[in-house]
């Protein structure tokens, strides 16, 4: 049992009657003093639209300083070294990280074009975590880049406020920290949730803060450090007034992405710079940052695997919110991020629904990755990708899976194949019993946004969904 220490209500005791209650909940609890929850603390979810991890300085990234901010700041808590997302591309992704569900369960895994035409709703049994925080007494509010993580989505749910531009521009840091700070000063008696992404480091790559390079790799790589410092200077702005405030103290902040970007890591269908067209690392890993002083210790990283189907429970979880009831598949992280519990060692990681749909699926564990990627036809540009059916690549000796091994290593291919298989039957059980997904017509803005995004081209044939015979679907 978590112990709870409500500074509100203690404000008022007597020195002798706070020693006694805290003896007394010692006694009763047996609690390691680390496993501690904080039902008063404040939210702050910050996500970083395309923010691969291994550009980040915390990670080890040296050839820029592109994030002096996030970095000094992260040191005030924790951060997951391997963290994985479940998608490659914003939609899907951040649906993840806000219902702690799997694609295939949260029903946006539909191919990329379909969403120019229909969208899917989340069922009603499906609690999103700003709608379970509201419940709970929080003031709600969202300051989003809109486009792929828009209120069409139903990204709105369970916010007070939910802010998103007219025009998907890509520049949108600077108003949005400045907007996030007017709001957080209107609520700083009360207690709340916010909800913070930025489509600043996402193509187009706007600022020029570094030297462009020689090379079209050390271009590309440069536009988005330059973009991503860009980021990190104003976030440094709401970093710095949680702290002059005074309210860093009584706030849980996380810090993370919806998943990377393609920079020359591969081309594929031509195109060098661009995510959600494919289940290689480079667009799966993204960091994940916890900083809440005097809730979770400060300055060490976590080795152990996590994704970020595991964001919300942890957040409930140091909170101090029950989630009996909640229909969840991440995990609680609360426990090792106070050094109670031990870490997830070789625990598998699942992605799935890129731009091709719901056919291809990735499993990844420290030794070995196996991706099931399927030919899925049709005109749009993602289908113009030329990869074998089922790879398996050897991660200790193969770490930027350049080396497929599937028909040499058939006994390794065949354990992942089974545990890839029994995760897809437990997705398809979990959203038979949260009820069907619903698609409904979209407006055609919806397209213009996935055109302004780099997901569709202009001109494209919108051709009507394919029915794969792929082995692995669901």
């Amino acid at each position: 049992m978590a112990m709870t220490v409500n500074r509100r209500c203690l404000t008022g005791l007597g020195v002798g009657m706070l020693v006694g209650l805290i003896g007394l909940v010692a006694w009763v609890t047996r609690a390691d003093p680390r496993d501690q929850v904080d039902p008063q603390r404040n939210i702050i979810l910050i996500l970083v639209d395309t923010l691969r991890a291994d550009h980040v300085g915390l990670y080890g990234y040296e050839e820029r300083p592109t994030t002096p901010s996030i970095d000094r700041f992260s040191r005030r808590g924790r951060w997951f070294e391997n963290a994985w997302s479940t998608a490659p591309w914003t939609t899907p992704s951040i649906m993840s990280l806000m219902t702690s569900l799997y694609p295939a369960v949260h029903g946006f895994n539909l191919e990329g074009h379909r969403y120019a035409s229909v969208v899917p709703t989340l069922s009603e049994s499906i609690r999103p975590l700003a709608e379970v925080l509201r419940t709970n007494g929080y003031r709600t509010m969202a300051v989003t880049g809109g486009g792929g993580v828009g209120s069409v989505y139903g990204f709105d749910r369970g916010f007070d406020r939910f802010f998103e531009p007219d025009v998907v521009t890509g520049e949108d840091v600077k108003s949005g920290v400045d907007l996030a700070l007017h709001w957080l000063k209107s609520v700083e008696s009360e207690q709340f949730f916010l909800f913070f992404h930025t489509y600043e480091v996402h193509l187009p790559n706007t600022h020029i803060i570094f030297a462009e390079g020689a090379s079209t790799v050390d271009q590309a790589t440069s536009a988005y450090d330059s973009d991503l410092a860009f980021a990190d200077q104003h976030l440094g702005r709401l970093f710095d007034t949680l702290e002059t405030q005074g309210q860093l103290n009584n706030t849980l902040v996380i810090i993370t992405a919806d998943h990377g970007e393609n920079l020359h890591d591969r081309i594929l269908a031509e195109r060098p710079v661009e995510h959600g067209h494919h289940l290689h690392d480079e667009l799966l890993s993204v960091p994940l940052i916890f900083v809440a002083p005097g809730l979770i210790p400060a300055g060490e990283g976590i080795p152990g695997p996590v994704q970020l189907t595991d964001v919300m429970p942890t957040i409930l979880s140091l909170a101090g919110i029950d989630l009996d009831g909640l229909s969840l598949q991440g995990t609680d992280l609360r426990g090792i991020l106070q050094d109670w519990a031990p870490s997830l060692d070789n625990r598998p990681m699942f992605a799935g629904a890129p731009l091709q749909g719901s056919s291809w699926h990735s499993i990844r564990t420290s030794d070995a990755k196996l991706m099931v990627t399927p030919q899925v036809n049709g005109t749009n540009w993602w289908n113009r990708i030329n990869q074998p059916a089922e790879a398996l690549y050897l991660l200790e000796t193969d770490p930027l899976e350049r080396t497929n091994v599937h028909d040499s290593r058939p006994e390794i291919t065949a354990d992942l194949e089974g545990i890839l298989r029994q995760q897809l039957k437990a997705n398809n059980d979990r959203r038979h019993e949260l009820g069907p997904v619903k698609l409904v017509p979209s407006e055609n803005e919806q397209m213009k946004n996935l055109v302004e995004l780099g997901y569709l081209e202009p001109k494209e044939e919108f051709e009507s969904p394919l029915q794969t015979t792929a082995p692995f679907d669901e």
